[in-house]
């Protein structure tokens, strides 16, 4: 009997410090996952005609399979504030970023850009860092100077950056990713040929349609215009370097913005919708607003318009939802403004940024335990906390939103603690990095 327990005993210990050794313990992954994609602009007036005529099936699937709605967003829409807000969970009186620039102005008499450096409060990724998770970040807006992390940190610059002719590219390209050692493997994701880049995206070739429309006016002299082939090179850098990334690393929180979406809307309605059919909506617009078969009809035309820029979209956004490895994460597709009609100076406009509109983004969720259908009441400051519900995090008690539990099944206990902001990393501004955001703030109209 003795001899039958020893050999018993011998076969089970193996198996017994296999499984409480740590390293058996870290080869399964089971906490959760939460990965954030951020598109600029995107807006359900434009995405549910596409669906209807069944040139956004990727879509119609998201809305017919899981939670979706509309997110409330801030006034005024401006993209730097409801990211941040987005980020943060706070409002702009909180995290202090209330504008693209600062109004006061610099030591050489100038106002400066907003960076990461000027956000009060902390972000996600900080929050992360102290419960020990690991996050990547790709183009997340004011994500430059990058923060050290937990995790990989390509900020907004790199794409500036990457297409910089300037004899200090790659000094430069290292200041705007962190590690900064990861730039040179980023940058390789370049391809700076726009012709190449916009045939792999299947983008139009908005300049020249726009001068084969013959309005007399020269498109180089439309900065918008001007700067498109730059916005398509760089929406393909940061597209190829978030899928390279999202494969490649290990994460508990990803997150990547998009801005293309953003960009085609600024010029869709006031380049490409002809002048007699803007003159029945000057005509139509009473109290505030557009007749609704009307509105309807705009939108639609103005959907026509963007259409391959939503489905380039659609094809990233699949890319992402069918990989393997995280089919059981949390997604939460986003936008942090739409864009709507709005009278001014005797004319219609079609815009987001104004005193009279604020017009809401989008929202789409899916994951274990997310019950599909409408979303209802989802505010950006509602964003942060419930990816921290949903990681099982603390919640910041200085935060203004919620979790939103209603779109859930499961429950647990929450916790409750105040996150602090990290100190910054010292930085030198980078007048060159900060001249070309600038200008092509000034190219999408946000500042004079």
């Amino acid at each position: 009997m003795e001899v039958k327990k020893i050999i018993l005993l011998f076969l089970v210990l193996p198996f017994a410090f296999t499984a409480c050794s740590p390293k058996a313990a870290s080869v399964k992954k089971d906490r959760p996952v939460v990965v954030i994609l951020g598109i600029d602009g995107a807006c359900w007036n434009l995405i549910n005609p596409l669906v209807a005529k069944g040139r956004l099936p990727l879509f119609k699937e998201l809305k017919e399979k899981y939670a979706w709605g509309t997110l409330r967003t801030s006034t005024p829409s401006k993209s730097p504030i409801i990211w941040t807000s987005i980020a943060t969970g706070k409002n702009q009186d909180k995290h202090g970023i209330d504008d693209f620039r600062s109004k006061e102005k610099d030591a050489r008499g100038k106002f400066s850009m907003f960076t990461s450096r000027d956000i009060r409060e902390p972000l996600l990724w900080d929050m992360l860092d102290v419960n020990r998770r690991r996050s990547v970040l790709v183009n997340w807006y004011l994500s430059y100077p990058p923060q050290p992390l937990n995790g990989v940190n390509v900020s907004d610059y790199f794409r500036s950056s990457a297409i910089s002719s300037s004899d200090k590219k790659k000094s430069m390209l290292s200041q705007t990713v962190f590690p900064p050692e990861r730039s040179a493997e980023l940058v390789k994701f370049l391809v700076p040929d726009y012709w190449q880049a916009l045939k792999s995206m299947n983008l139009p070739d908005f300049p020249e349609l726009y001068k084969q429309m013959d309005t007399g006016i020269d498109y180089l002299d439309l900065p918008i215009f001007k700067n498109y082939p730059e916005w398509v090179v760089q929406e393909k850098l940061v597209t190829d370097v978030a899928d390279h990334l999202f494969r490649s690393e290990d994460f508990d929180l990803f997150a990547a913005y998009f801005k293309m979406p953003d960009v085609v809307q600024h010029f869709a309605f006031m380049s490409f919708i002809d002048d007699a059919y803007k003159k029945i909506l000057d005509r139509s617009f009473v109290n505030g607003k557009l007749p609704d078969a009307l509105e309807t009809q705009a939108y639609a035309k103005i959907a026509d318009i963007v259409c391959p820029v939503y489905q380039n979209l659609e094809r990233t956004i699949g890319r992402f939802l069918d990989n393997e490895k995280y089919r059981d994460a949390y997604f939460i597709i986003l936008s942090d403004h739409g864009f709507s009609f709005f009278f001014r100076e005797n004319t219609v406009r079609y815009n987001h940024v104004g005193p009279e509109i604020a017009p809401d983004g989008i929202i789409i969720m899916r994951g274990p335990g997310i019950k599909p259908g409408k979303i209802k009441l989802a505010r950006i400051y509602d964003i942060a906390p419930t990816v921290l519900y949903l990681l099982d995090l603390p919640l910041d008690r200085r935060m203004d939103g919620v979790p939103l539990l209603r779109l859930l099944t499961f429950r647990h206990d929450s916790r409750y603690t105040v996150y602090k902001k990290k100190k910054p990393q010292p930085f030198k501004r980078n007048r060159e990095l900060d001249e070309k955001n600038l200008q092509e703030l000034k190219a999408l109209g946000y500042i004079n």
